[in-house]
């Protein structure tokens, strides 16, 4: 690396804003579209789930080519920024138009316009996104830069995700006498996805502008690179523990995120039946943790490392996630009319916020300093395929976790285009511990993290002897 171990803040701000656009694409997903889909137009768990896994599965595929071709780029704007640029506006369209099915369809035309429009913007961000991770591990070498750099983008992913589950609920869901629930007024979501479609698109492009006087100081493509073959790229990650590490516990985690992401509106709806609003004021507690995990992520590296610290996090998050449920399923929980019954839900998704933050910062960080260590073994800077793997083991389990909870939906036989009033208390049970399931593979990623190997010191070790090889290349 060309680049001082200290950046400018507006570098890492300006980078930081390129999460948003992954932060809608995210959210949008986890909040509306599976719930769209079934709940309001119908279509059945199994189909919307296999629909998603088919657009998943698409995009972790693209996901390694992304990183490869940018890896080998070459022109004077750098290997990242020109991808980064180009999908902006097909990603925007794309977004737009995946909400807005005629209404003429039927089972199989919802079904392949669900999995068709999800490719194109998986397909659209995949282009964007994997150069962008890769630019982050770019921009500097330094241990603990890498857990501020990350942070930025943390912190701008929160702040785009409280704007979707916040303002998006609130500003096109309002709570209605027509509707005993606003996510089932099929009104919203056309004006929902025309708002993130556009922010999405500024937000692409404000980052690559922000980011574009770093270009010089990026590495390039180097001629050992362009003569390695992507089997022996992918041998030569496979044998690195630490990444092998990252790579499971992320395929366990991804399940997990697959599974609860899937059922997350359908449980807010019918098992707490909660309005809209209160919908919307509970994703406070789970935005407002968040940044509270980011900005605990630094000194919890400095003081116990960050191998600790995600193993931390990754025991935290499924224990506050399930805990209010269990409880409810077991009796103990306040009831509805309790003045406890919101503020405790409140305390419990503040904390999955805060173990999140943690985790993804942590994961972050750790894989960059992975990235440099594949760089000393094999003499090649490979930021967008190493990233982009571990894209794809993720975006695969969570393609199986979307599967078990679309196909769980309708085994249970959970009724479709029902308000909550019409869903029995048994039906409403057998949800509840459908969603328990994804906190079993959230546990057994902690088993992969404990052999990730790399600590401070050995990345600072790292960080001194590709210096000084960097020096004595001609």
């Amino acid at each position: 690396m060309r680049d001082s171990p200290a950046l400018p803040v507006k570098t890492k701000f300006a980078y930081g804003i390129g999460q948003v656009a992954e932060t809608i694409k995210g959210t949008g997903f986890d909040i509306f579209l599976f719930f769209y889909f079934t709940q309001v137009l119908g279509l059945s768990g199994t189909l919307a789930g296999v629909a998603v896994m088919i657009a998943l599965i698409f995009d972790a595929v693209t996901d390694p080519l992304a990183g490869y071709v940018s890896d080998h780029w070459r022109s004077r704007h750098g290997r990242r920024h020109p991808f980064m640029v180009v999908a902006a506006v097909p990603l925007g369209i794309a977004w737009f138009a995946l909400f807005m099915p005629p209404q003429s369809l039927s089972q199989t035309g919802l079904f392949w316009w669900l999995a068709g429009f999800a490719i194109l913007v998986r397909g659209a961000m995949t282009l964007y996104y994997v150069p962008y991770l890769a630019l982050g591990a770019e921009l500097t070498s330094d241990y603990q830069e890498r857990t501020s750099v990350a942070a930025w983008r943390g912190v701008c992913g929160v702040l785009a995700a409280a704007m979707v589950a916040v303002v998006g609920l609130s500003l096109f869901f309002p709570d209605s006498a027509e509707f005993e629930n606003g996510l089932l007024n099929p009104a919203g979501y056309p004006k929902v996805a025309l708002a993130g479609a556009i922010i999405m698109a500024l937000a692409i492009l404000l980052s690559a502008w922000g980011t574009r006087d770093r270009i010089a100081l990026l590495p390039r493509t180097s001629a050992s690179l362009a003569r390695a073959p992507v089997r022996e790229d992918i041998a030569a990650a496979w044998r690195n523990r630490s990444f092998r590490s990252l790579f499971l516990g992320t395929m366990l985690v991804a399940v997990s995120i697959g599974i609860v992401q899937t059922l997350n509106m359908h449980l807010n709806v019918y098992f707490w039946q909660l309005s809209s609003s209160s919908i919307a004021f509970l994703a406070v507690g789970l935005l407002v943790g968040w940044p509270v995990g980011i900005m605990l992520a630094g000194p919890l590296h400095r003081r116990f490392d960050k191998k600790r610290t995600i193993i931390v996090a990754a025991l935290i998050g499924p224990l506050a996630g399930n805990i209010a449920v269990v409880s409810r399923l077991a009796g103990v929980f306040p009831d509805q009319g309790s003045a406890l019954f919101v503020p405790l839900i409140f305390c419990v998704l503040f904390i999955s916020g805060v173990a999140a933050g943690l985790a993804m910062i942590s994961g972050a960080s750790m894989m960059a300093d992975v990235t440099q260590e594949h760089q000393f073994r094999t003499g090649r800077s490979q930021e967008g395929f190493l990233f982009s793997a571990m894209a794809f083991t993720g975006k695969l389990a969570a393609a199986v976790g979307y599967v078990v909870a679309g196909v769980g939906l309708d085994l249970i036989g959970f009724p479709l285009q029902a308000e909550p009033s019409q869903v029995s208390l048994a039906e409403v049970t057998r949800l509840a511990l459908l969603n328990l399931s994804a906190c079993l593979f959230g546990f057994a990623s902690v088993c992969a993290y404990f052999f990730y190997d790399i600590d401070r010191a050995r990345q600072e070790h790292t960080a001194r002897a590709i210096a000084a090889r960097d020096v004595l290349l001609p």
